[in-house]
């Protein structure tokens, strides 16, 4: 997903306005291509009167001069921010210049500066309602859960075919972008898909997690005390980030329709032995694609299909 580009353009009164002023609510950026034409001036009008329900984020960008915009805004009585872009080197970098003449073009921004929706080679006539209902529909959209989050499940029914090592890779890059204490980024990953290998680690597992020799892929994850901050009443923060970087590689896993069950249940005196690692085993990852159920018992069959079995919700949640 695209982020704004960086830029300091002024407004029609000669104030500076920076793409920093975009970060942490919705925006609408539409260029035009100048002001006080028919098709310019019937879109802004349009979108002057719909400002509030864009919460008068809307911001309209031309290469007209800070004089030519004021008589803009006094003439159609608009609402509207109008920025002054003379060399037209900001839309430059939206990508909507051709010719050397601006392309009406519209895009949507959220908090976070990523572009969610751009409309290019804009036609006036509806097109401002057309921008309202996704503006609206995306910060909608955006108070939901992630459905990445959603359809994440601990899954045991894992096929044996091969990951792709580039796959298994991207997990551990997702995992990466994790925070840490002072990003001390205390976690480390072991990528296991040599049978060999794979079958000295099944020794390891409790008789509970049969059903992770299916997993075509492993991953070990493990951390040191000293990788991270120790801070008082014996919060030790390795143990802490590397969780939270497991999170983030479950939901890649699940991005990607893939599998990602971390489990508890193996020797970790057997697994620091294979690999000599020095430090503290947090845990093991099956990796795989869903779709192999034969070899599952009746338990976990049952589980499988289920539904997803969470706590109510006022026990573990308190508001003050």
């Amino acid at each position: 997903m695209k982020t704004i580009p960086e830029f300091v353009l002024k407004d029609a009164y000669g104030k500076e306005f920076s793409y920093k002023n975009l970060f942490g609510d919705y925006w609408v950026i539409y260029f035009y291509p100048k002001a006080g034409t028919p098709g310019c001036s019937m879109e802004a009008i349009d979108f002057t009167s719909h400002i509030e329900e864009f919460e008068g984020k809307v911001v309209g960008i031309s290469p007209d001069k800070q004089p030519a915009l004021c008589r803009f805004i006094d003439s159609r009585k608009l609402k509207v921010i109008l920025l002054s872009d003379p060399d037209k080197a900001v839309a430059g970098k939206f990508g909507v210049v051709e010719n050397g003449k601006i392309v009406r073009s519209t895009f949507i921004v959220d908090p976070l500066g990523r572009i969610r929706k751009s409309w290019l080679k804009v036609k006036v006539p509806g097109h401002v309602k057309e921008v309202l209902e996704e503006f609206k529909r995306i910060k909608q959209e955006d108070k939901q859960i992630s459905p990445d989050i959603l359809a994440r499940r601990a899954y045991r029914g894992l096929r044996s075919d091969p990951i792709p090592k580039e796959d298994l890779i991207r997990l551990i890059e997702a995992a990466h972008l994790a925070p840490s204490c002072f990003n001390n980024q205390p976690w480390r990953y072991i990528i296991v898909t040599d049978k060999q290998t794979l079958e000295k680690l099944w020794e390891s597992l409790t008789s509970g997690n049969y059903w992770m020799k299916n997993a075509p892929a492993m991953i070990v994850v493990y951390t040191k005390e000293d990788f991270d901050c120790k801070l008082s009443d014996n919060r030790n923060y390795a143990l802490f980030d590397t969780g939270l970087s497991v999170g983030f590689l479950m939901v890649q896993a699940t991005r990607m329709n893939l599998v990602a069950h971390p489990v508890a249940g193996y020797d970790p005196l057997k697994v620091k032995e294979i690999f000599g690692i020095d430090g503290i085993v947090i845990t093991l990852i099956a990796v795989g694609k869903r779709g192999n159920f034969d070899s599952l018992n009746e338990k976990h069959l049952e589980r499988e299909f289920g539904e997803r079995q969470r706590e109510p919700f006022e026990k573990i949640l308190k508001i003050f």
